[in-house]
């Protein structure tokens, strides 16, 4: 009996050592980074614990193998229920992975269990607003419950109160942040928009600079400060800004329509009409393109009665757009009876653009029709 215990310890023993000194050299692989050797190495045990599933799927979520990191996290639960980290990380991470249904059934249960848990709430607040439901704010204003400084949920409730038009609750909430932490850039973009949008614009000037001063440069935080300093009468600085807000954004019409107005405060009428010119130009909706559409639509629906008119009407608009001019050759060739008038739309087509290397394909069919018409015209005198 005492030899098989032997045999026991020498057979079993230098396994467990094995594989002990092979946990720790991927516990050791995954603190430098090198995760798909440690995964290599995790995954090489005869037994996979739940804890060692866990750190498969941490590292399989940092290498970005979202699906891997999932399975691997299911498989820690499925061994330990319990296991509070592995949920808690399993539901952040159906979040991220768009799955907001399985994600508020984790948290349900996380929260049944663990109530005074300030982040399950949150989480759950993401999830619910993620889903359109309205709960979410409750989730929210729990977690402040739990952690009165809470700041992301702190700025999910104030974002809430601001869309309301509660603009006193927004303030209060974002200043509660900016005297713990007054670099949170989410809060002092809220913050300046709030201010703003009651026309405090002397209060908006000086949060959006520190916007400004916090590295976050936009278009609109530039074209926001330009409009703030034009209401309290510093048309230079105002200018500044939105030739900055510009410089960032050259196709926002409404910059150049306010620094056109400016100029021409100024008595700039050039620089005034150079600015107004664009702001129009910009603000044009592009009626070729949506003439063309609604032509190919009644094309769609063999409607070539309807279709003709927005054809010639995108032509109109622009001559030289090489779809709509082959596009109503076809809508006339299938509209009119008369050979001639079908064949004359198809050769005002190459007339246009036969030498445009733009139009090769249409150019090929337009050829192709035309002897096809031809021949038709051919065949019918010959009876």
């Amino acid at each position: 009996m005492r030899i098989t215990y032997l045999l026991f310890l020498f057979i079993i023993i230098p396994r467990v050592e094995a594989q002990t000194s092979t946990l720790v050299l991927a516990d050791s692989l995954f603190a430098i980074g090198n995760y798909q050797k440690a995964i290599q190495l995790y995954k090489n045990q005869a037994t996979i614990s739940a804890t060692v599933y866990q750190k498969i799927a941490s590292a399989e979520k940092t290498r970005g193998n979202l699906t891997q990191a999932l399975s691997a996290y299911k498989k820690a639960i499925a061994q330990e229920p319990n296991l509070l980290i592995a949920k808690a990380n399993y539901g952040k991470l159906l979040r991220q992975t768009y799955q907001y249904k399985k994600a508020d059934s984790v948290y349900t249960e996380l929260i049944q269990k663990h109530p005074k848990n300030p982040d399950f709430h949150y989480q759950m607040g993401i999830v619910k607003q993620r889903l359109k439901d309205t709960t979410a704010v409750h989730y929210f204003q729990k977690t402040i419950q739990l952690d009165s400084f809470h700041q992301n949920a702190l700025y999910y409730l104030a974002k809430h109160f601001y869309t309301k038009k509660n603009f006193s609750k927004t303030e209060k909430l974002t200043q509660k942040v900016l005297q713990k932490n007054n670099l949170n850039l989410k809060i002092n973009l809220l913050s300046a928009q709030n201010a703003y949008t009651q026309k405090h614009y002397k209060t908006a000037v000086k949060r959006y600079l520190n916007v400004l001063n916090l590295g976050y440069k936009s278009a609109t935080v530039y074209e926001k400060l330009g409009a703030a300093c034009y209401q309290e009468s510093q048309i230079k600085k105002a200018i500044g800004f939105y030739q900055k807000a510009i410089r960032l954004d050259p196709q926002k019409a409404s910059a150049h329509a306010s620094l056109g107005k400016l100029y021409l405060l100024h008595e700039k009428p050039k620089k005034a009409e150079e600015h107004l010119l664009l702001a129009l130009l910009l603000s044009k909706p592009q009626l070729d393109e949506l003439y063309q559409s609604l032509g190919l639509t009644y094309k769609l629906q063999k409607d070539y009665k309807k279709a003709l008119p927005y054809f010639k009407l995108a032509l109109e608009e622009n001559p030289n757009k090489i779809r709509s001019q082959f596009e109503l050759a076809v809508a006339a060739d299938n509209y009119y009876a008369e050979l001639d008038t079908r064949l004359s739309y198809y050769k005002l087509f190459l007339n246009k653009f036969e030498l445009n290397s733009k139009a090769t394909y249409y150019t090929s069919l337009a050829k192709r029709r035309i002897s096809d018409i031809k021949q038709e015209k051919h065949l019918g005198k010959g009876k």
